[in-house]
C-alpha cells in the first residue's frame, strides 16, 4: 500500500509540474505580436498583421493585414487538437488578401508553439514552423 501512495504522489507532483510548466509557457505569450512571417513568405512591413493574447481571459485576437480575428485560447496544448480551433474572423474583401490567404490556413495547423527571445513560433504536427511572430 505504502508504494502505491507514494507512486501515486509522484504522478500527482509530476502533473503539477507539467501543467506549471504550460501554464507557465501561456503566460509568455501575453500581449501583442506582429506577424514576421508565414511559411517562407515574409509579410510586408506594410502589412499590419498581428496576433494578442489575453492570457487571464482566454482570448486570442489579431488582424490578418485585412480582417479581424477572434477565438478562445485553450486551456493547454494538446499536440492532437489545432490551437487555434475556434477561432472566427470579418469577411470583407481586401485589395490585397495575399498574408491572409496564407495565414488563415496556416493557424489551423498550429498544435504548439516555443517562444526564444522576442519571438513567437507557432509549430504543426511536424515540428515545422508555420508562422512566426515578434513581440509589438
Amino acid at each position: 500500500m505504502r508504494k502505491v501512495t507514494n507512486l501515486f504522489i509522484a504522478l500527482m507532483a509530476v502533473g503539477v509540474m507539467v501543467s506549471c510548466t504550460r501554464k507557465k509557457a501561456f503566460d509568455m505569450l501575453d500581449g501583442e505580436w506582429s506577424v514576421v512571417s508565414v511559411g517562407e513568405m515574409v509579410v510586408p512591413d506594410s502589412v499590419d498583421a498581428f496576433m494578442g493574447f489575453d492570457i487571464a481571459g482566454q482570448l486570442v485576437y489579431g488582424c490578418t493585414g485585412c480582417n479581424q480575428l477572434t477565438g478562445a485560447l485553450p486551456a493547454e496544448v494538446n499536440p492532437e487538437v489545432p490551437m487555434f480551433s475556434a477561432m472566427g474572423s470579418t469577411r470583407m474583401m481586401c485589395a490585397d488578401m495575399t498574408v491572409e490567404d496564407a495565414l488563415l490556413p496556416a493557424l489551423g495547423q498550429v498544435v504548439d508553439f516555443k517562444v526564444e527571445g522576442d519571438n513567437l513560433y507557432l509549430i504543426d504536427a511536424a515540428g515545422t514552423t508555420v508562422v512566426t511572430l515578434a513581440k509589438r
